[in-house]
């Protein structure tokens, strides 16, 4: 499994580096990297994660503060700059997510081409 993930890395040209059983992919340079261990209790599964769960509390708190000292009277260009760093942090990790689930369909097409060229080479095998 986890030749298969370098190969398949290898072939799209993602750059990574590999620690043990796991990988971190930089997607995205600068902006989003994603990590892919493999589970050692089940062979064939591999997960993939990006640390977010930090960004969901900030952006959290950033709104929740902002709407506490937000005066709807002054209109919302008057409004905190939490907001607006909530949101810009929000854009952000919607980024990272599609940049996952891109990641991921990728790889899954690099296994499925692997796969058909494996089985045409049997049958043309069979052929001759």
């Amino acid at each position: 499994m986890i030749e298969q993930l370098r190969t398949h890395l290898e072939q799209l040209g993602e750059p990574f580096v590999e620690k043990n059983a796991a990988f971190k992919i930089k997607v995205i340079p600068v902006f989003c990297a994603i990590s892919i261990k493999k589970d050692h209790k089940n062979e064939g599964k591999l997960t993939f994660y990006s640390n977010q769960l930090v960004e969901i509390l900030l952006i959290c708190l950033f709104l929740l503060f902002g709407l506490a000292i937000f005066n709807p009277q002054e209109g919302l260009t008057q409004g905190p700059i939490q907001l607006a760093i909530s949101a810009l942090m929000s854009l952000n990790l919607l980024i990272k997510q599609i940049a996952i689930e891109s990641l991921k369909t990728r790889l899954f097409h690099c296994h499925i081409m692997n796969n058909q060229v494996v089985e045409n080479e049997k049958k043309s095998a069979e052929i001759h």
